[in-house]
């Protein structure tokens, strides 16, 4: 059997649960979690293992129509990871 691997980054609106599930499949809480919306301000990484594969999860800053430099900084951050994965996680609210 083969080894495999990939990278797959969690995007979504603020709040929608990005670093709950990030930090769910991590088994373990790596990403600050929040009610309040835009807590996570940069790009950062869980690295998952088993014995056939690793999958690197990159939690996101949340996508809005920005209404500061620092919004729209963290908007772009959360986008332009799309164009470097092997997957894309969109998470929305299950209203």
């Amino acid at each position: 059997m083969s080894f495999k691997s990939g990278f797959v980054t969690i995007i979504g609106e603020p709040n929608v649960g990005k670093s709950t599930l990030l930090n769910k499949i991590m088994k373990q809480k790596i990403a600050i979690v929040s009610s309040k919306p835009q807590t996570t301000r940069n790009v950062f990484s869980g690295i998952y293992d088993d014995p056939n594969s690793q999958i690197i999860f990159m939690d996101t800053p949340g996508i809005h129509k920005a209404k500061t430099k620092l919004g729209e900084y963290m908007s772009s951050a959360a986008i332009s990871t799309a164009k470097t994965v092997d997957l894309v996680l969109f998470l929305i609210n299950a209203y």
